[in-house]
């Protein structure tokens, strides 16, 4: 309960703070006005913590002391904002009509059971490998340290500040609570951009077939970043949407800096400006004419220009620190320091096999051609388990999408689902055919396409009384299908999560059911000194654990510090890792990554030679522990503790 209050004071300071800045945007309501106050501020609150972290002041003090000064900011508009609120609930329980309030129930069902995982500890998924490693690193150090080791460290951005600042103010529950916040928060924007465009009710509908979708399931009870970009795009789109009605440069300027912050979340997300950029010029010479083309130009570079500088500060911090602003991708343009173009190619060998590996569950090869991924539309619905080793709906998008989005054909020439439908199509595109076809690449993409498919779905109602209840009972019936499905994605280790949540078992105890690495991370801790460093052994591994010990990884996958291809002998292997201050050597036991190698045989033979050498200390069913005979601890840290620095070196 205290990471909800501590959420709850972070999302009042904020809407404040929102609302203060954003005073002279005509919103068309309340609930808008708030959706784009929260957005802006708790991106400026991500940078805040970027900076302090840069500053090494990544102290609860200082962080408590910006949140202070943006309450003291924005009191008068939060408490106007909460008053507002209230009436409007009291307004809204006693108008309610029956379909709506049975739609608030089951969304808030679904709400409270993806509650309950969030609020137990983290196992596994990317959150354990990165999205969360880092964050409580740079909290436990207090300060933005370079991770030469592992490019995982750079592909930190605005979501990723934010669950930093919630392990300074609280742990790793109030970082996952964020991330659920902003599901929660693109569920509400997908309703307010159907009501703007189109119609309450399509935005409701909207809402709820994006909230009973089996992948918000996933993402909701994980640390992602997809609600968070899903929300800037709807937001982006809103805004320039506004504009286009109203000729204000007020809602231009908010949707670039809604698109900045977007673009600011992943690196996929720069196709958020790039998209509507060109919207934007299309618009504009098609409503001004080529005569004036100069002005269409000016302005799209204007709106270009402020989302380029919204967004940079997470890749300015990688400019500097890497000489790349989005490595470790684009090596063969930026180049990059601890990185190399044999890492590059090893990289994406390493992907196009794990694609390869997942294919075969669908019984099919991973996309070849752009011909093939064309097919993504019906693998990502039919087969929804072949693009992830997890559960079979674990990544579903349901298939209201697939049936019912083409229909914008039959909208004739509404500029308004045309754009909405044309930006999602163009955006999943590009990342399918270029970059990842995967469901939770697309993500920013689906809740536009829903929104696009319930319109075309409501626009049948006007067929008579007998069609529109067939619609009604169509959209009902897929809302409870997904649902059931969610259900499904929700359910293991629910139970278990319940009984951690209300006091009926320990953390300890559910992680060693759970999650191998924590026992393996246990062990980690009660064997190695404070002063010791630690060498994990494993393709990709998933240090959450292990945070509290300075560690190295070591996969092939990384470069700079450990370069297999220019290690010849164990020799070789055991005077780089001397050279690191390594005391200890971890070896994670995956061996479905064994044959994803990218650098090959080669180098599992140089860590069996060096485990040869080194002294067992202890396995679990994750790995081992070795410690590494005759070492000189604190090389790497200069003998300081957990959280210390020396030069390029990290410590975690």
């Amino acid at each position: 309960m205290t990471d909800l209050a501590i959420l709850l004071v972070l999302l009042v300071i904020a809407l404040g703070v929102g609302r203060r800045l954003l005073r002279a945007v005509p919103f068309a309501s309340p609930l808008e006005e708030a959706l784009f106050a929260l957005a802006l501020a708790l991106g400026l609150f991500a940078y805040a913590t970027l900076a302090l972290g840069e500053a090494h002041l990544l102290h609860a003090p200082a962080l408590c002391a910006v949140l202070a000064a943006g309450a003291v900011h924005g009191w008068r508009e939060a408490t106007a904002a909460l008053a507002r609120a209230a009436r409007a609930v009291r307004a809204g329980v006693r108008s309610v009509s029956p379909a709506t309030g049975a739609g608030l129930v089951l969304a808030g069902a679904l709400i409270g059971a993806e509650l309950i995982p969030i609020l137990a500890p983290p196992v596994g998924g990317d959150q354990t490998k990165y999205q969360l490693v880092y964050p409580r690193l740079w909290a436990e150090a207090h300060s933005i340290v370079p991770t030469p080791w592992s490019f995982w460290g750079y592909l930190q951005f605005l979501m990723n500040m934010l669950f930093t600042a919630a392990f300074v103010l609280r742990g790793d529950v109030l970082a996952r609570l964020m991330n659920a916040t902003f599901g929660v928060l693109a569920a509400l924007a997908i309703y307010a951009a159907g009501r703007r465009l189109f119609s309450a009710r399509s935005g409701g509908w909207a809402a709820l077939l994006f909230l009973s979708m089996p992948l918000t399931a996933t993402l909701m009870i994980r640390a992602w970043v997809e609600f968070a970009l899903a929300l800037y795009v709807l937001l982006a789109i809103v805004a320039v949407s506004a504009w286009r009605e109203t000729g204000s440069w007020r809602w231009l300027a908010l949707g670039a800096t809604m698109a900045g912050l977007g673009a600011a979340t992943k690196l996929m997300g720069l196709l958020l400006p790039a998209l509507l950029g060109v919207v934007l010029l299309v618009d504009l010479l098609q409503r001004r004419g080529l005569a004036r083309g100069w002005r269409a130009v000016t302005t799209t570079i204007a709106f270009g220009a402020l989302a380029a500088v919204v967004a940079s500060p997470c890749y300015l911090r990688n400019a500097v620190e890497t000489g790349n602003p989005i490595f470790p991708f684009g090596y063969a343009v930026f180049g990059g320091r601890n990185w190399s173009a044999e890492a590059a190619a090893g990289l994406d060998a390493y992907y196009a096999t794990y694609r390869e590996t997942q294919a075969t569950r669908r019984g099919a090869h991973a996309y070849r051609s752009w011909l093939d991924a064309l097919r993504f539309p019906w693998d990502a619905t039919m087969a929804p388990y072949s693009f992830e080793e997890s559960g079979r709906s674990a990544f579903d998008p349901g298939p209201f999408i697939l049936a019912f989005a083409p229909g914008v054909l039959l909208l004739g020439r509404d500029p308004r689902a045309w754009i909405i439908a044309g930006f999602a199509t163009a955006y999943a595109a590009i990342v399918a055919l270029a970059m990842w076809a995967h469901p939770r690449y697309v993500h920013p993409a689906l809740p536009l396409l829903l929104l696009v498919a319930v319109v075309v779905v409501e626009r049948c109602r006007g067929y008579g009384r007998a069609v529109s209840a067939l619609v009604t009972l169509v959209l009902a019936a897929t809302v409870l299908a997904q649902a059931v499905l969610a259900a499904r994605v929700i359910a293991p280790r629910w139970t278990d999560s319940v009984r951690v949540v209300v006091g009926k078992s320990s953390e300890e105890a559910f992680l060693r059911r759970y999650e191998p690495r924590y026992t393996l991370g246990a062990m980690l801790r009660r064997e190695v000194p404070a002063t010791g460093t630690v060498l994990i052994l494993g393709m990709i591994p998933h240090p959450y654990y292990y945070v509290g010990r300075v560690f190295v990884l070591a996969s092939p996958l990384e470069q700079n510090a450990i370069d297999y291809r220019r290690i010849a002998s164990v020799d070789d292997f055991l005077a780089i890792a001397r050279a690191l201050g390594v005391t200890h050597v971890v070896r994670e036991v995956d061996p479905e990554k064994e044959a994803v190698n990218p650098v090959g045989p080669h180098v599992l033979a140089l860590w069996d030679g060096l485990l040869a050498r080194c002294v067992p200390l202890g396995a679990v069913e994750a790995g081992a522990l070795y410690r590494l005979p005759d070492a000189t601890p604190g090389a790497l840290t200069g003998g300081a503790g957990p959280g210390a620095t020396n030069g390029s070196r990290s410590a975690a």
